[in-house]
C-alpha cells in the first residue's frame, strides 16, 4: 500500500464535513435498480470483515459509491456493534463485581499524609486522525499523496483514529513509529463502527516524544499491519 497524507479539520468542520458526504452518497450516489450491486451476503462478508470473501476489495469500493449498498453495509455493522456491546456489558458487570469484592472485603490501608505539592495534571486533548477515505491494503499498489499530513499534538490525548470501510470492530494495537521502525509510544484500543466510519479510540501520553514526522502502526489479532503518517508538534 502506498502513503496517503490528509489534511485533518477541526472537529465541527470534520462532523460537518462526514455528514455533507454521508448526504451527497445518499443523494447522489443512489441506485434504486441496484444495478450492478453485489449480494447481500457480499455485503454482509464485508461488514464482518471476511478477507477471504471472493472479490472482497471491489465489494468495498462499490458499497462507498452506492447509498443502498452503505445502508445495508450501515445496518448489519450496527448489528455487528449491538452484539459487541452486549458482551462488553457484560464483561463490565463482572469487572464491577469483582471491584465490589475487593474494595469491601478487604481492609482500607491510610494513605501517609502528603507533604510535597503535586505538579498541576496536564490537561488531555482530544483529538481525531482521519483515515477513513483509504481503502482496505491492496499488494502491489499505491494511492496518491493528500496534500498534508495530519498533525497531532504532542501531550495526553484522547485519539479517535478513523478507519477505511471494511474495518473490523475489535482491540487494535497502536504504535508511534520512527523511520527505523523503532516505536516510541505504544496504545491498546477498541474500533467500533459509529455510522459513518470504523472509529478506533486510544489514550496515550506523547509529551516525551520529540517533534517531528512518525508512521501510526495499527495491528489487531487477526488483520494484517497498517501504516499511515503523522506529524507530532
Amino acid at each position: 500500500m502506498g502513503e496517503k497524507r490528509t489534511r485533518v479539520p477541526s472537529r465541527r468542520a470534520e462532523k460537518r464535513l462526514v455528514k455533507m458526504a454521508t448526504e451527497a452518497v445518499r443523494e447522489d450516489c443512489t441506485n434504486p435498480e441496484r444495478i450492478g450491486c453485489p449480494s447481500s451476503d457480499a455485503v454482509h462478508a464485508v461488514a464482518r470483515r471476511s478477507l477471504g470473501f471472493p472479490d472482497f476489495e471491489n465489494i468495498v469500493d462499490h458499497i462507498a459509491t452506492c447509498a443502498q449498498c452503505f445502508q445495508d453495509y450501515n445496518r448489519q455493522r450496527q448489528r455487528n456493534r449491538l452484539r459487541t456491546a452486549g458482551v462488553a456489558v457484560l464483561s463490565c458487570a463482572v469487572l464491577l463485581v469483582l471491584g465490589l469484592l475487593w474494595k469491601y472485603g478487604t481492609p482500607k490501608q491510610l494513605r501517609p499524609k502528603e507533604t510535597v505539592a503535586r505538579e498541576a495534571p496536564t490537561p488531555v486533548v482530544a483529538a481525531t486522525l482521519d483515515y477513513s477515505n483509504w481503502t482496505v491494503e491492496r499488494s502491489q499498489q499505491s494511492r496518491p499523496r493528500p496534500a498534508a499530513t495530519p498533525h497531532l499534538p504532542r501531550g495526553p490525548v484522547e485519539l479517535t483514529i478513523k478507519l477505511p470501510i471494511g474495518t473490523d470492530d475489535g482491540a487494535y494495537t497502536v504504535q508511534f513509529r520512527l523511520n527505523d521502525n523503532r516505536a516510541v509510544a505504544e496504545a491498546v484500543g477498541t474500533a467500533t463502527w459509529d455510522g459513518t466510519a470504523e472509529a478506533l479510540k486510544i489514550r496515550t501520553d506523547l509529551r516525551n516524544v520529540p517533534p517531528g514526522a512518525y508512521t501510526v502502526a495499527i495491528r489487531s489479532a487477526s488483520s494484517s499491519l497498517r501504516l499511515y503518517p503523522v506529524i507530532l508538534e
